[in-house]
């Protein structure tokens, strides 16, 4: 039987940084893909996010065909009548903490082409890399512990610290018994076309607004991603959300004559029809055990709002092999030593990703994946803009008319700062080290989820109040908030206690 110190299974961005950096350790390191080259599985592209950069110096040498910067997103927001109403742009800004943020967005590329490149650097540290090699199953002891990995031939290897990095569908996870498949409410259903276009019509068309996202009263959240030679168009939703075909909302979507628009321009023709599933998490479950370690999709680390996956997918790699070869070198890989993985990956992004995960959650329940709300939430910012800028009137009777004219939306706004906004500051505003007891837990998610829309909605009955409940509220309770959160870290940024 073949030994090997660690076995990664599955070259996604995660397994194939796992399997780097376990190499760079000096360890014996196997890395099995059940596809004929990293990638083949994943023909879809992603926007790799300013962090990768900043996190992985390697990552200055990225140079890929089919690679687009994006400088610019766009917003879209589109009414009942799948008209789109107003749409907005943002850049990178001078604000931003390091270089590439400073620069881009993020840059866009396609799996088939990051995923080989990632997987050689893997290799050239000493990794071996078997590729059309499917892991079927966990070799164990009598007393179940892991030992190693059974592939679908029969073929037993061992090893004395395996990664599970087999995205959502986890062979490893479920095999070790760390967890059943997600759930319905879990996990998030990705479909979209990809569309093919010459790099000189995208260039003249798009040029680095590469990035566009469509918000509706008619479809999901949405999206237009723009690579060198061509763009997906698509949209997702909670796997328990669809109440129509998935392909309904998906060809509604495909009606806004903006999407037409960028069609046109670009010349663009249908080249690939995609679907696929990624976790969609408020919190990881348990992400270890006796000589495992699960990470990126397959622990669940894709990010809660914006599903994020490769940065979150290479840097659980790179700590699940670090304290791998810490493990192996104590001589100590059981579950009470590999406990290190999950306290560094909830100290890391990822865990700071996941502090306001339920908040999010809900806000993506509610708002992004829930259609309905777009029928106000559209004309509500074309209302406003309207308002400020249009030159039917002078410009102080259209500011003097506009709060009567926005009246009409206090009783939602006032919904969605209570139902959603407000839990979302909380979250990231409490202290670390404090946890609420379960029952103060309990009253206050049955209090903000229950009461708090309810007297919303009871005060946006009232004709007069909507307007001056807001502001009270804003004034009393969300200004103070913030101002005493932003003292209290300028105070302890600058040697506080």
């Amino acid at each position: 039987m073949d030994k090997y110190d660690v076995i990664v299974v599955g070259c996604g961005p995660g397994g194939a940084i796992a399997g780097k950096t376990a190499a760079e350790k000096g360890l014996k390191t196997l890395i099995l893909e059940r596809g004929r080259k990293p990638g083949e599985k994943n023909v879809s592209g992603c926007g790799l996010s300013p962090k990768c950069w900043r996190d992985f110096p390697f990552m200055k040498e990225l140079d890929l065909p089919n690679m687009r910067v994006a400088e610019m997103a766009t917003a879209h927001f589109v009414d009942k009548h799948n008209k789109e109403l107003i749409n907005m742009s943002f850049s990178p800004s001078e604000s931003a903490e390091y270089e590439e943020a400073r620069k881009f967005l993020t840059t866009n590329v396609y799996r088939s082409e990051l995923d080989p490149w990632l997987a050689s650097l893997a290799v050239e540290m000493g990794a071996e890399l078997r590729t059309s090699t499917l892991a079927t199953g966990m070799l164990k002891s009598d007393r179940g512990k892991i030992l190693g990995i059974i592939l679908e031939d029969g073929t037993k290897l061992s090893a004395d610290v395996v990664i599970g990095a087999d995205g959502i569908i986890s062979t490893t996870a479920i095999s070790a018994g760390l967890r059943n498949r997600w759930e319905a409410y879990e996990t998030g259903l990705i479909i979209q076309y990809d569309y093919k276009a010459t790099r000189e019509k995208i260039d003249e068309v798009i040029g680095s607004n590469a990035l566009h996202y469509w918000y509706s009263a008619t479809f999901p959240v949405a999206y237009t991603f723009f690579n060198a030679n061509g763009f997906h168009a698509g949209l997702g939703g909670f796997l328990e959300w669809w109440d129509k075909s998935p392909l309904y909302y998906l060809d509604t979507f495909l009606q806004v004559e903006g999407i037409q628009r960028q069609i046109r321009l670009t010349e663009a023709k249908p080249r690939e029809y995609q679907a696929h599933m990624l976790p969609f998490l408020s919190r990881p479950g348990k992400t270890y055990a006796d000589n495992l370690m699960l990470v990126g999709d397959a622990a669940g680390f894709a990010c809660p709002l914006e599903a994020e996956g490769v940065y979150y997918a290479m840097l659980s790699g790179k700590i699940a092999a670090e304290v791998g070869a810490d493990s192996i070198s104590s001589g100590d890989t059981s579950e009470l030593k590999l406990v290190d993985y999950e306290k560094r990956w909830k100290n890391s992004p990822i865990g700071d990703e996941f502090e306001a995960g339920p908040e999010i959650s809900n806000f993506l329940r509610d708002l992004a994946f829930n259609p309905k709300p777009g029928e106000w939430i559209t004309p509500f910012l074309n209302d406003v803009m309207f308002g400020i800028c249009n030159v039917a009137n002078s410009h102080v009777a259209n500011w003097r008319d506009m709060e009567s004219e926005l009246y009409k939306y206090s009783p939602y706004l006032l919904d969605v700062l209570l139902r959603d906004f407000l839990p979302i500051i909380g979250a990231i505003n409490k202290p670390h080290s404090k946890e609420i007891s379960r029952p103060l837990k309990w009253i206050g998610n049955k209090f903000g989820s229950f009461l708090l829309p309810r007297i919303a909605r009871r005060i946006g009955s009232q004709k007069d109040l909507p307007l001056d409940a807001m502001r009270f509220l804003i004034e009393q309770f969300v200004e103070p908030l913030i101002e005493a959160r932003m003292d209290s870290r300028y105070f302890k940024e600058r040697g506080g206690k």
